[in-house]
This record gives structure tokens, C-alpha cells and sequence, in this order.
């Protein structure tokens, strides 16, 4: 048995309330130890003439051999196989093992070549005999064919086929028969060897399965290979126990130890480990007596020596601990019990599940962390071991972050536990995980004394990360959909704020509304926008996040921006977009035209072949391009994708730009991930962008007041047209203004996308371009202060650019220094 991590070893005793699922399987109890029929191919001629005796006792022998290892045989006359009939071609490419004679010499390159084809199919057991009349040719054929099992026989004084040596003088003792069902019985092994390996892979590509439904389903079909005896071994048991118990599937796995039980043959495989396993799922299952019987078989294990490791100890810690808590808190043997199993795991050896649930039950007796010797010298230990396993930031084992967060809690540092929540949120945890954590954090605030002092604003944050947290482990029939949502806003903000969301579809008119509870805005330190509300004709739209089944993109007009919600689970963000549903009451409301035709285009080259280059930005190269369907010139945007997830709401944007149309604004078309590429597809405009111009070209058009007035006025009328649809541009500058200089017309381009791309490429990391350009309110608060009059600012700082050539401020020296 291999050895466990402790990672997984403390991931064993967590508790969970849930039932576990039955199963339906095929169980070991009929399972018998029966060799595997292995198909051996054989090809010997026994219509030549040359030494035909001794070629029809060889075919005996290879009958001999087969039938004591219990392999099925077939043979093959070579006349066939050299004339390529389908059926005998397949049975030889497709066999476990062929053995072929090739006595014959005229038969001999061509029975080479199939065999160079078979092994081209990764089907590698192959062996070659030969009739031994010549030492010389024997040991000449047999270096040739150095590759292959080379067995040579002869017939012998009693008439009987011997192998051995082939120099010359040795002896030949061995029957052939001999020597083939070892052969056999080896290729046996490596057959086993090859089965259990590829159970175990399989396995493997089950457990990355993200959806339960469907990891249940392939679990429950792998199972009933373990009928196999050549499947079935320690390892097998232990991964497909495991396996069934990060879904919960107790039923299972009580299912299939209790089948290796009744099976005296199969009982050599009940370690201790897979009994610790046996009485986990019995515990967490639940049934009348269950409990009694998960006692009992850690009971009778502990009693030999080398079973006294700590998650056999601490289980018997937990079902009193259960005991304990389903008591309603009230027997206080069962409390008792529990501390002395736990110390006692805590004492063999000292580890973060152990110590953490030692020091809940401690408090629970009524132990204050101050002044405790016991918790104080736990939580030094517990801080070590999690100290040395790197900054909270690195960890990636879920048991580990949690204790850290109960740790943090214990001793009410509730700004560290504010950053263990957060580290467990992403990391993801199943919901039986967040359950035994949050049972031990209730446990330890409900009994310890509390402070005197009025509530922290950490504290206050640490109280939505457990109500996020307890939203999380309930089932989508338990979320409720009349009451508000914890959530947390990724956008715009980029950074996750804890945030309540919820629904009034019985006000008039209805209406969404959005809090953010900001830790800074708690402490009185904040002038940021907290508090949202929107009618339903100010949501634009919003689609799923195909990346994570907890997150939903919010499109909302009143602020041009984009919420990325993130809620406790998959169960709370389905209640929530069935009420989203219905404010927004699409079956009313007039259908959006069909998505866009999947552009198909064809880069233009230059003299030298390379893609020809319309500009480059910030956020990427601008190529032209031929739209292959419409036959027109367009232009393709370029940005390397840093960030896969932070694709979706850019191609959702864009999408619903494609609707828009106005003379003075770019027309979007399309967009498409590519090879690690963003591409956006947008009407070519012939000439370029306003601030190429002026700088490569005209220089300042300061004389030039008519054209000034013009670009001015067609540069308002698209702004305006953005704005009467709630749209700001939030980067207007000379780059994102195009002029087609045959036509004159100006026209806006990365109008609500720039401030996403900021975030998808490695370039454009930082707002140096944009400074200049920034409105106050946006400087003084970020994202959140843009808004219409933004872009009119941003206008007046591009007219200057046109009047002087040149970006504004540019006198202040560096573009930072425009901020101040």
C-alpha cells in the first residue's frame, strides 16, 4: 500500500451531514480468482515436408502450454496469413501473444514483416522457435533475431521436443513445453501488471472530472472492473475508496468492503488503511447503528499496535465528537471521549487536523486561549507546522488553509482569517470540505468567551465569509430565493469584495440592488460608490462564466461596466439567474438579433510575406485582413491572452457592440480566442489613427481650425450616440480616434473594451498611455469615476493634441506627473 500523504490523511476525519449515495454494482462476493484467458496466435506450416514431425509435436507442445495456463489458442497455417485474409490478419495483429516457427527458411522475411507491422500496434509479446538440426544456422538466426524471445528446440532420444543453449555440445534438456508455459506464465504477470496500471489511470482521469453527476456515473462503471482478480489489489481498493469519498459516496464505499469481506481470498487486502476508510464512510453515512458499528471497527483495530496512527485515533475522536454535537451539545462524556482520542492522535503525532479539532473540543470545555497551557502550547505547534509549509498566499492544500483560518479564529486575528477565507474561496473546496470547517469555526464562536469591545471591522467581514461559506454547503432546494445573496464583485474593482445582491421582483417598479460591504468603508476611510440600484431597463444584458459554474457576468447600462459576480456556489447562482430571469422578463421583451456569421478572413501580405500592419497600440498589432464571406477589407486586433477567463466578458461585450451602428463609430463585427490570441474584428478605415497622422503627417493643426472643428464635431456625434446607449468610452484619445482621409469621416474605435484588455495582456499592465487623457474624477477614484462627463474631458484633451501636435501636458515631463 502506498503511503498517504498527510494532506489526504487529514482530509480523512473531516465531517460532512449529507447521505451518502447507493450504488448499484457489481461486488467482489462473486468475484473468482480466475486465471485471465490470454489469446495466443500460432503459426507453424505443417504441410512442408522439411522436418514435419517435429514442427506437428512443436504445435503440441504450444497446445500443452496454453492449456496449463489457461490461454485460448489459435492457429494459423502460413499460407494464409502470407495470402492476407482479413479474418486470420486480424486475429494475429490483435493477439496477446504470437509464437511463430520459422524453420522454414522461404517463410522467414515474411513472417518478419508481420511481426514488424504487430509491434508497430504497441502488441509486443512476441516469440520466435526454431528447429535446431545446425548449431552454426541456429546461433546465426537467433543473433539476428536478437530482438525477439528466441527459443530453439529439437527432438529428442524419447521422441519428445527439448530446448536449450544453442552452442554447440550443450545439452537440450528443457522440454519445449516447459519453456513456452513459462514464457506464457510471464507474459501472465506483465498482462496483470499492465491491467492494474491501466485501472489506475483511468481512475485518474475520473477524479479530474469537474462535475459530481458525471464522476458518480464513471465511478460507479470503473467499480465493477475490480471483479477482475488481475484488477483487484490494495492500491486499486484504497484509490477507488478515496475516489467515492471526495463525492461522498459512503453507500459505496461500505458496498465494496463489505464484498471483499464475505470473500476469504480477497480478506488479505484489508489493511488498516481501508478499514479507517470502511469506518469513515460508516460514520458519515448515518444509518441506525452505523455509528456503533464505525466505533467498533476502529476499536478492534486499535487494539494492535501498528494501528495506533493518528487518523485511526482521531476517527474515534470524531464520531464522539459527533455524538457529542447531536446531543445538542449536552453529554459531556462523549465531549470527554473526544478530547482523549484527539490528544491521544494529537500526541503520536502532533498534525493541523488533530491539533485544530483538540483545540475546539477545548474551548467547548470552556479553556480560554490566554490563559490555557494546553491551547497555547496547540496553537505554537499548529503555527509551526503551517509556517513551515510556506506564506498563506503559496499554499495549495485546502486542509491547510483551513486550519490556518480556524487558527485564526481561535485566537480572533479575524484580518488573517479574512485572507484564509478569501485563499479558500479560490482554491475551490468540495462542499463536505467547507462543511467540517465551518462546523469547527461555529463550534469555537459559539462557546468561547466573547470580547467586551464593540465589533471590529474585520470581524464584521469575517461574519460574511461565514455566511458566504454557509450559502455554499447548502443544496440548491435550501438556497432561498426570496432573501439576499452574499457575493463577491471581481469587477471593477479587481479585486473580490465581499457584497450582498438581491432581487425586489414584489416592489414597483422591480428592482436589483448591490452593497459592498467594503472593509474600508467599515473603518470610515472610504469615498468609493458602495450601494447600487438598477430597474430592469438598466441591465443590458449577462451571460454565464463558462470558466467557473459559481460566476455570472452583469452587463449594466447606468454605468457602462461590467459586475463579475462570484457567488458561494453553482446551486446560489442558478436561484439567482432564475430570478434574474424574471426581472428582466425576456419572453416581453423583443428578441436581439442572431449572433454574427463566424468570420472566416485571409491576412494581406506585404512584399516580404509578412502580415501587413495597420498600427500598434497598447493593447496589441491592428492587421489588415479580407473578409472571405463579404469579400471586403477589414481589420484584425491582436492581444496575446494572459488570463483564458477574462476572455468571456470581452467576446460578450463585443457581441453586443456588433449591434450598434452609427457613421462616427467603428463598426465591431466579430471576435474569436485563437491559438493564445484575442482577435477583434472591425471595419478597415483607410488612413489610420488621428495621432499617427499628426504625428508622421500633418503635425499640428492649429491653422487648420475648420478641420479641428470638423473631427471635433463627428467625434461629439459619436460620443453622443454612445451615450444615448449608456455607453462611455472611457478612453478617448487621438490613438482610439480613426480618420478615413479619402472620406474625411472620423470615426471612434475601442469604444467599452479598452479598460478589459488592460487586464488580458502582459503589455498592458498599467494606464501610461491614458494619463493624460484621465478626467479628475477618474484619477481621484479610479474605474468608478467614469462616466459621460469623462469622455468630454478626454474630448477637450484630444482637441488640445490635435491644436499642438502633441499629447496634453506634456510640459509637466512624465505622464504621471499629470495625475497630480
Amino acid at each position: 500500500m502506498p503511503s498517504i500523504p498527510t494532506a489526504e490523511t487529514d482530509a480523512e476525519c473531516r465531517s460532512i451531514d449529507s447521505v451518502g449515495s447507493h450504488s448499484d454494482i457489481s461486488t467482489h462476493t462473486n468475484a473468482t480468482m480466475t486465471k485471465t484467458h490470454m489469446e495466443v496466435v500460432c503459426v507453424i506450416d505443417i504441410c512442408q515436408s522439411q522436418n514435419l514431425a517435429d514442427r506437428k509435436r512443436a504445435l503440441d507442445d504450444v497446445q500443452t502450454a496454453c492449456i496449463q495456463v489457461g490461454a485460448s489458442l489459435s492457429h494459423i497455417q502460413f499460407e494464409k496469413l502470407d495470402f492476407g485474409e482479413t479474418q486470420v490478419i486480424s486475429s494475429f495483429y490483435n493477439a496477446d501473444v504470437v509464437i511463430i516457427d520459422i524453420s522454414v527458411p522461404v517463410q522467414q522475411s515474411t513472417l518478419i514483416y508481420h511481426l514488424g507491422v504487430r509491434e508497430s500496434f504497441k502488441m509486443k509479446q512476441n516469440v520466435l522457435i526454431y528447429n535446431h538440426v545446425d548449431a552454426e544456422t541456429t546461433l546465426r538466426l537467433k543473433l539476428s533475431c536478437s530482438n525477439y524471445t528466441f527459443i530453439s528446440y529439437k527432438s529428442s532420444e524419447t521422441s519428445c521436443l527439448t530446448t536449450g543453449p544453442t552452442d554447440r555440445g550443450d545439452d537440450m534438456t528443457e522440454f519445449l513445453y516447459q519453456k513456452l508455459k513459462k514464457q506464457l506464465q510471464e507474459v501472465e504477470l506483465q498482462s496483470k501488471a499492465y491491467m492494474k496500471e491501466r485501472f489506475l489511470a483511468d481512475l485518474k482521469k475520473i477524479n479530474e472530472i469537474k462535475t459530481e453527476p458525471e464522476k458518480k456515473e464513471a465511478l460507479l462503471k470503473i467499480v465493477k472492473r475490480l471483479d477482475d482478480p488481475n484488477v483487484l489489489s490494495g492500491d486499486t481498493i484504497l484509490n477507488i475508496l478515496l475516489s467515492f469519498r471526495d463525492i461522498q459516496g459512503y453507500e459505496s464505499m461500505i458496498h465494496i468492503v463489505d464484498g471483499l469481506k464475505s470473500v476469504p481470498a480477497a480478506q488479505k487486502y484489508l489493511n488498516s488503511y481501508i478499514i479507517f476508510l470502511y469506518a469513515f464512510a460508516l460514520n458519515r453515512r448515518k444509518k441506525d447503528g452505523d455509528r456503533e458499528r464505525a466505533l467498533g471497527e476502529c476499536i478492534r483495530a486499535l487494539k494492535t499496535k501498528e494501528n495506533n496512527f493518528p487518523d485511526m485515533l482521531c476517527l474515534c475522536g470524531r464520531i464522539y465528537k459527533d455524538i457529542f454535537t447531536e446531543s445538542n451539545y449536552t453529554d459531556q462524556e462523549s465531549l470527554d471521549q473526544a478530547i482523549h482520542w484527539y490528544k491521544k492522535g494529537f500526541e503520536v503525532q502532533p498534525n493541523e487536523y488533530a491539533g485544530i479539532n483538540l483545540a475546539t473540543l477545548l474551548v467547548i470545555k470552556g479553556e480560554e486561549l490566554s490563559k490555557s497551557n494546553d491551547l497555547q502550547h496547540i496553537a505554537i505547534v499548529l503555527n509551526r507546522l503551517i509556517g513551515n509549509k510556506g506564506s498563506l498566499a503559496s499554499l495549495k492544500d485546502y486542509w491547510v488553509v483551513a486550519t490556518f483560518f480556524e487558527i485564526s479564529v481561535l485566537a480572533q486575528n479575524y484580518a488573517n482569517s479574512i485572507q484564509a477565507a478569501e485563499h479558500m474561496f479560490r482554491l475551490k473546496p468540495p462542499d463536505w470540505y467547507l462543511k467540517s470547517t465551518i462546523g469547527n469555526i461555529q463550534l469555537i464562536d459559539r462557546f468561547r468567551k466573547k470580547r467586551e469591545d464593540d465589533i471590529s471591522a474585520e470581524e464584521q467581514i469575517f461574519y460574511f465569509w461565514m455566511e458566504f461559506f454557509t450559502e455554499a454547503i447548502k443544496s440548491e432546494d435550501e438556497v432561498s430565493s426570496d432573501g439576499r445573496f452574499p457575493v463577491l464583485i471581481f469587477e471593477p474593482s479587481k479585486e473580490y469584495m465581499p457584497s450582498h445582491i438581491w432581487i425586489n421582483l414584489g416592489a414597483e417598479p422591480q428592482t436589483l440592488q448591490l452593497t459592498n460591504e467594503c472593509l474600508k468603508r467599515l473603518k470610515l476611510c472610504c469615498r468609493e460608490i458602495h450601494d447600487w440600484e438598477f430597474k430592469a431597463d438598466d441591465i443590458r444584458s449577462f451571460s454565464l462564466n463558462t470558466q467557473d459554474d459559481r460566476s455570472l457576468f452583469l452587463y449594466v447600462l447606468a454605468i457602462s461596466d461590467c459586475f463579475q459576480m462570484m457567488f458561494p456556489s453553482a446551486a446560489c447562482r442558478s436561484v439567482f439567474h432564475n430570478l434574474l430571469v424574471n426581472l428582466l422578463n425576456y419572453q416581453e421583451r423583443p428578441l436581439e438579433p442572431e449572433p454574427p456569421q463566424q468570420i472566416l478572413c485571409e491576412y494581406e501580405l506585404d512584399e516580404q510575406g509578412r502580415r501587413k500592419t495597420l498600427g500598434k497600440g497598447s493593447y496589441g498589432v491592428v492587421y489588415a485582413a479580407l473578409d472571405l464571406n463579404k469579400q471586403v477589407k477589414i481589420a484584425v486586433k491582436e492581444v496575446p491572452e494572459k488570463d483564458v477567463g477574462a476572455v468571456q466578458p470581452l467576446h460578450e461585450e463585443i457581441r453586443v457592440h456588433s449591434q450598434l451602428r452609427h457613421r462616427n463609430i467603428v463598426q465591431y463585427l466579430g471576435s474569436i480566442s485563437d491559438q493564445g490570441f484575442f482577435k477583434i474584428f472591425m471595419e478597415q478605415v483607410p488612413g489610420g489613427s488621428l495621432s499617427l497622422l499628426l504625428r508622421s503627417k500633418w503635425g499640428l493643426l492649429q491653422k487648420n481650425e475648420p478641420t479641428m472643428a470638423s473631427y471635433t464635431k463627428q467625434i461629439l456625434e459619436g460620443l453622443k450616440y454612445l451615450h444615448s446607449h449608456r455607453i462611455v468610452h472611457r478612453d478617448i484619445k487621438g490613438d482610439n480616434v480613426l480618420v478615413n482621409t479619402y472620406s474625411g469621416v472620423v470615426k471612434i474605435s475601442d469604444f467599452g473594451t479598452s479598460k478589459r484588455l488592460i487586464g488580458l495582456s502582459m503589455s498592458t499592465q498599467t494606464f501610461t498611455g491614458t494619463m493624460r487623457y484621465m478626467a479628475p474624477e477618474v484619477i481621484d477614484r479610479g474605474q468608478r469615476g467614469y462616466a459621460a462627463p469623462a469622455d468630454v474631458w478626454s474630448l477637450g484633451c484630444t482637441v488640445v493634441e490635435m491644436a499642438t501636435g502633441k499629447p496634453p501636458f506634456i510640459e509637466l515631463g512624465s505622464a504621471q506627473a499629470a495625475l497630480f
